[in-house]
């Protein structure tokens, strides 16, 4: 099977993390700790929770949530929603499940329902628009 080069592009952009400015991962009193320390933030600064274990300054999570957002843009202007779809089809195992749900919420959330519609779809049991 050949890869097109927009499924590349996705993979890329895929790999691509943020950096952790007034943020910190932890999931322990000690990497808490630790964590808040490693990103300079000062015992007085306001620290927020997030989820996944994801600690920050307001302004700190700020710049987490917009560097996905930038992804997610970019991948929707780079990348053609096939190709995403059939990514995720695999990277899912929804052979396994016989149910494409996953695959095509990840194209509906980064390309919109109207392009999701355009999508070939393989074993597909939820109706877009449907999926909540």
């Amino acid at each position: 099977m050949q890869t097109s080069s927009t499924t590349k592009r996705y993979r890329e952009i895929c790999d691509e993390q943020p950096i952790l400015d007034k943020c910190f991962f932890a999931f322990s009193k000690s990497q808490f700790e630790d964590g808040r320390i490693k990103a300079g933030i000062g015992e007085d600064e306001k620290i927020f929770q997030d989820s996944c274990g994801l600690y920050g300054t307001k302004e700190g999570l700020e710049a987490v949530y917009a560097f996905y957002e930038a992804k997610n843009k970019k991948i929707a202007e780079e990348c053609n929603p096939q190709d995403v779809y059939d990514y995720e089809w695999a990277n899912h195992e929804c052979m396994i499940t016989y149910d494409d749900e996953e695959a095509i919420q990840i194209v509906i959330d980064l390309f919109g329902e109207d392009r999701a519609k355009t999508v070939k779809r393989r074993y597909a049991h939820t109706v877009i628009g449907k999926i909540a």
